[in-house]
């Protein structure tokens, strides 16, 4: 392994676990930075790095995650006949000391890494392709970026039962791009202290920190904020396009259904126009993408 450690982490408090992860950009915040968290945006991490975001309480899912790990681990190397060792360390890039890495498990002699995920079976379709989701092939590129490793494996354990495990090979071009995201966000945000745009995951964060207006208090908006006023006007005339395409195709499917209740596609329900007790009807799609 090619990276330098940080801290010993066997015996460190939980709070100075946090602020070592403050010094420094983890593979679970890249996907963030680089737009494409379904879980974090870039402001979350921002705000995490400087201090100013509450850290997240502990919940039994997080717990669960922390009891199943060494089980998920052991089942990892019964299936592949692989050694895995516990590295109780924070790990940083030699060359780049704000590229951090916070392992699950190192393969001896394997020059590779171990992520292990534990998840519900609301994620199943995440890990139905071959690949792993897009997010964990960026953090663990991270990971490779940091250790030098070839490759990564990724376990993961669905539902309590399913137990299923991908590898992730390094990607020289996926690693270059991230060490220049995670630079320029390093120095250009978070120690500059300017940061980045709001997107769309911050709806709670906005309502929650600006829960109260001043009465009669008006501001004049910038010039910058002229292209974002157009994203907004397009994005909701593109709405409104997409609500009557929608409209137009349910109604042309209800010209077709007319009184009845069930319509099917080549053996498979789709759509139900049933009436309430009121004897309104209610269209619903059933199957297809919703």
């Amino acid at each position: 392994m090619q990276a330098l450690r940080l801290v010993n982490t066997k015996e460190l408090a939980h709070e100075d676990w946090l602020d070592y992860r403050r010094k420094g950009i983890g593979g679970s915040d890249v996907a963030a930075i680089c737009g494409m968290s379904r879980y974090k945006s870039p402001m979350e991490v921002y705000l995490d790095k400087i201090g100013e975001l509450a850290p997240i309480e502990d919940n039994p899912k997080m717990k669960a995650g922390r009891i199943l790990e060494p089980v998920i681990a052991d089942w990892f190397a019964e299936e592949t006949g692989y050694k895995v060792w516990k590295q109780n360390a924070i790990f940083q890039h030699q060359d780049h000391p704000f590229m951090l890495a916070n392992i699950d498990r190192w393969l001896p002699g394997q020059n590779a890494g171990l992520e292990i995920k534990n998840t519900g079976e609301f994620s199943r379709d995440d890990w139905s392709g071959t690949q792993a989701p897009t997010e964990y092939i960026m953090q663990c590129n991270h990971y490779m970026a940091v250790t030098g490793a070839e490759r990564w494996f990724i376990a993961v354990l669905i539902g309590g039962w399913d137990f299923q495990w991908k590898v992730i090979e390094r990607d020289e071009r996926l690693i270059q791009n991230l060490i220049t995201i995670e630079t320029e966000f390093w120095h250009n945000n978070v120690l500059a202290k300017v940061p980045p745009a709001y997107s769309h995951q911050d709806t709670d964060y906005l309502n929650e920190r600006y829960a109260e207006s001043s009465p009669g208090r008006g501001v004049d908006l910038p010039e910058e904020a002229y292209p974002i006023m157009q994203s907004l006007y397009e994005a909701r005339a593109a709405k409104k396009a997409s609500e009557m395409q929608e409209d137009t195709a349910k109604n042309q499917i209800k010209g077709i259904m007319q009184d009845a209740e069930l319509a099917y596609f080549q053996g498979d329900l789709k759509f139900t126009w049933k009436a309430n007790k009121n004897g309104q009807r209610t269209f619903k799609v059933v199957g297809g993408n919703e």
